[in-house]
């Protein structure tokens, strides 16, 4: 097993455990052991540019203080988290000192090892299991499923400092789901917002994003969707709700976490798959397409 220290956030640390759980799970089987490191606090869950507001800083800088003393890599599941933290690490390591570095860490009082690197758990499935290994464990191909891969805004961008992936076309997420058997299909809203928090202020705003975004992955073909963030996650799930109350017609694509389609095409059991976290149930198009039991 590769051990990995693991900062879950607060979203998979309560509404979202489930998928905690979850995504914990199936990385054991892949020979990831995810550690959730001590004394975690939240991340502060929007990266704050305003150069004269330190304060905003101490969240993501003691958890990544923290965080160093475990090991050389971070690991997250949020999308929110993965773009804080790596943009504070980076501001830490190569901004003015005025702005982070000394100042910062001498009011926290912790030492901080620069050679700290946050991944997203999908970078330490493609860089330390490998594709192959995970085709190797897919005991049951999702052969038939065509998923719609969406990562959303956070995961990408600034593409500069995030150096995720491409940041108008990633596929390192088409490239899991190809691996456990489905079809990755051609979407273009596959890095666009899903609203964020609007949704707790401005909800219609929220609901419009999703629908253009749902829209999309509907008329290229896609069965489900999946999601690299349980924020993005929860908007895009249970904002169509909100859309199909609006229009009847509307019809809704499901949205799973991608750990979710993982267990699956691993045979794990249906039961220990969080298909009940969730609005729009995915499990009738998974039997019609004969990857679960009728």
């Amino acid at each position: 097993m590769k051990k990995f220290t693991y900062y879950p956030g607060c979203t998979l640390h309560t509404k979202a455990k489930e998928l905690d759980r979850l995504a914990r799970a199936v990385s054991a089987k892949l020979g990831v052991d995810l550690v959730e490191m001590p004394a975690w606090t939240c991340c502060g869950a929007i990266y704050n540019t305003n150069t004269d507001d330190l304060a905003s800083q101490l969240g993501p800088v003691r958890n990544l203080a923290r965080a160093s003393q475990f090991g050389d890599t971070l690991v997250t599941l949020c999308a929110a988290c993965y773009n804080v933290l790596k943009r504070a690490n980076r501001a830490l390591v190569e901004g003015t000192e005025e702005r982070t570095g000394k100042r910062l860490l001498d009011f926290i009082d912790e030492p901080y090892d620069p050679k700290l690197k946050v991944v997203h758990l999908l970078e330490v499935l493609r860089d330390e299991v490998g594709w192959e290994e995970v085709k190797r464990h897919a005991r049951k191909p999702l052969r038939g499923l065509k998923v719609a891969s969406y990562y959303g805004c956070l995961m990408v961008r600034p593409h500069g400092v995030m150096a995720f992936d491409d940041p108008t076309h990633p596929v390192m997420l088409d490239e899991l789901m190809a691996a456990t058997g489905a079809e990755p299909v051609h979407f273009d809203f596959k890095t666009k917002c899903c609203g964020g928090y609007l949704v707790t202020t401005q909800r219609e705003a929220a609901v419009s994003c999703v629908r253009r975004i749902v829209d999309n992955a509907r008329d290229v073909g896609a069965d489900v969707m999946t999601a690299t963030c349980p924020l993005c996650h929860y908007n895009v799930d249970a904002l169509q709700q909100d859309i199909m109350h609006d229009d009847p017609d509307f019809r809704p694509v499901p949205i799973l976490y991608f750990p979710k389609l993982v267990g699956l095409a691993m045979g794990m059991p249906a039961d220990d798959l969080a298909f009940d976290y969730g609005k729009i149930d995915a499990r009738p198009v998974l039997r019609e397409r004969g990857l679960l039991p009728g």
